[in-house]
């Protein structure tokens, strides 16, 4: 028999030469029958206008309240973008102080894992809700919190994440049905689209509110909107069952075509996911995100600088985990539908 090192390599070398192993077809009921999950009504507006709003338009805040889920400061905001017209509901959550990333509010790697998804996802599809990292003036923050003080020395303002709020959506009672992810396409289109990611993150905080689904039980969408404790760290839930593991019998074939075509400039966008200036009045402005001032670094700071991004290790590590899972695709440990 051959072990299972000599194994990996002789199936690199065959993959090397332009062999492709085959996968192994998912024996799943109706699996098969459908190539896209018909459309939900989850999003305020699609995730390419939240995007472009979030990124770089003029907003202001207009209201705070608590969130009955979440204890990381999350915070149910609306905000009016000017220039636009809008009024959205967001999740807004201030960033640690100084530092800016913390074991559970970690702005850097909720960002990194909305950038993820883009790389197996279309936007319809998306895991996780439209996300920025933002700073608002702290005299205009003070008219809604009076003891707000700026995030990071040096700045007259206050950085936070803002994430879209979603909408007809519930805490499952039961995320997994072994079941009816055998013989629903949707449902499992939607699961395993949500098994990829967390696996691909290191998502270790499955706490009961971080993992969402949409209210119709026919079209069972799966969303993780709290995503803080990803890629590595030694503190983390372990109280919950996690995803940083791929639970589901089967992944579709079109996001394992997607997974081969990621190369190394896609994996290099996270090494700098943001980057922030200080203005002419302290504030810190969204600019062309640049090289990495460290990149063993996660939270760069320079005079009237910031930059959040992955550190090299921790991209490194998403490399292998994607590296892993195709592996067990060509070797048929893992079927496709």
């Amino acid at each position: 028999m051959i072990g299972a090192r000599p194994r990996q390599l002789l199936r690199r070398t065959l993959l090397a030469l332009g062999y492709h192993l085959k996968a192994v077809e998912a024996p799943l009921g109706l699996h098969g029958k459908r190539v896209a999950a018909p459309p939900g009504n989850n999003w305020p507006l699609p995730p390419d206008d939240a995007e472009r709003l979030f990124s770089q338009a003029p907003f202001e805040l207009i209201s705070l309240e608590s969130t009955s889920h979440g204890v990381a400061g999350a915070l149910k905001a609306k905000i009016a973008f000017p220039d636009d017209g809008r009024r959205l509901t967001i999740k807004w959550k201030v960033a640690p102080p100084g530092t800016m990333d913390s074991w559970n509010n970690n702005p850097r790697k909720e960002l990194a894992t909305y950038f993820v998804q883009r790389w197996f996802l279309e936007p319809q599809d998306y895991v996780v809700p439209t996300v920025a990292v933002r700073a608002v003036p702290i005299a205009a923050y003070r008219r809604l919190d009076p003891k707000a003080t700026p995030t990071v020395d040096g700045t007259h303002c206050l950085v936070g994440t803002l994430a879209l709020w979603l909408e007809h959506i519930a805490v499952p009672d039961v995320l997994h049905d072994r079941a009816r992810f055998a013989m629903e396409p949707d449902y499992a289109y939607h699961l395993s689209n949500f098994n990829v990611l967390t696996y691909l993150v290191a998502h270790r905080d499955g706490r009961s509110g971080n993992i969402l689904v949409a209210d119709t039980g026919n079209n069972r969408r799966v969303f993780a909107v709290d995503n803080g404790i990803s890629f590595g760290g030694f503190v983390y839930n372990f109280l919950t069952t996690n995803w940083h593991v791929i639970r589901v019998a089967a992944i579709r074939r079109e996001v394992v075509l997607r997974l081969r075509a990621v190369d190394r400039d896609a994996l290099s966008v996270l090494a700098t996911l943001v980057e922030l200036e200080v203005d002419a009045d302290g504030v810190l402005r969204p600019v062309q995100a640049g090289a990495p001032i460290d990149p063993d670094r996660g939270v760069r700071m320079a005079p009237g600088r910031v930059q959040l991004g992955l550190t090299t290790a921790e991209i490194e590590a998403v490399a292998q985990r994607i590296s892993s899972l195709l592996e067990r695709v060509d070797e048929g440990a893992l079927a496709v539908f």
